[in-house]
């Protein structure tokens, strides 16, 4: 399988495509007191109205971190950050609705995926495609399918070289059954390696990779913003996306390849992994 972490952004500079290779900080079970105290102030600050400490307050209770898995609290967390358009929380709360035993509503998980895919928001488009692709889902309607994975191929998202290969390996991937994804194959067609397997050209891309900070000061830096209330539920920082801002990283969800993972990994049908 294609590494998550691989190859998440193409940035020009002259004649160099440089394509970061970027570490994200996962969010993961924690009951320490330095996690209990993070917690703590997130509630606080989520009561203060803060879009973004809402956002982190919804993943600290799905992951359990500071404080016991709760998937009740964390979609009511999510979809309150979902109101002022946190792509992030959008995509989060539609993988809860998707994935959770207690709480899947496949309906409401694509909704969702559709809000996070309007705000742009990195892996939204690859999971409806698939969604709608994958009959285990009960919502398998190929047009559809098509219609999203084309978007994800013309993002270049990293997952959709293994999607065209489970496409082929079980249907037809033609200009009569997938118009739009085929169109954007012919624009930019994948390489096929020496293994069989096919991947993103790479052609002149160099690989640079960079550390993100560490989940403490990714906290500490959200919480310096969170120090005064506000008066409406909100970004603070408006006309600005979660991309742009140096202080609003998801953790945990900051990179959608992570959940379209899951689906890819989860199909039924033929196995693509090499």
């Amino acid at each position: 399988m294609i590494n998550a972490s691989k190859v998440c952004g193409i940035l020009m500079f002259s004649a160099l495509i440089i394509s970061p290779n970027i570490s994200a900080q996962k969010m993961t079970q924690c009951d320490t007191s330095t996690c209990v105290n993070y917690f703590e102030q997130y509630r606080k600050a989520a009561k203060r109205g803060h879009t973004q400490a809402m956002a982190t307050l919804g993943q600290m209770y799905y992951h359990a971190y500071g404080t016991e898995k709760n998937e009740k609290l964390a979609l009511k967390f999510l979809k309150k950050a979902s109101r002022s358009k946190d792509a992030a929380a959008q995509f989060k709360a539609g993988y809860i609705y998707l994935t959770s035993e207690e709480y899947k509503d496949i309906d409401d998980g694509i909704e969702y995926l559709e809000k996070a895919a309007d705000n742009e928001f990195k892996g939204a488009n690859f999971v409806l495609g698939m969604v709608h692709l994958d009959k285990k889902y009960g919502r398998q309607d190929i047009k559809q399918a098509d219609k999203y994975l084309a978007k994800s191929y013309e993002a270049k998202f990293e997952q959709m070289p293994e999607a065209v290969q489970f496409i082929e390996t079980t249907m037809t991937l033609d200009a009569a059954t997938f118009p739009k994804l085929f169109a954007e194959m012919q624009k930019k067609p994948l390489q096929k390696d020496d293994d069989g397997s096919i991947n993103w050209p790479t052609g002149n891309i160099e690989i640079i990779t960079i550390s993100s900070p560490s989940l403490e000061t990714t906290f500490d830096q959200q919480l310096l913003v969170f120090r005064k209330p506000i008066k409406s539920v909100g970004t603070r920082f408006h006309g600005k996306n979660c991309v742009q801002r140096m202080t609003c990283v998801s953790v945990g969800i900051a990179d959608g390849s992570a959940f379209a993972n899951t689906f890819l990994n989860t199909f039924s049908g033929a196995n693509v992994s090499n």
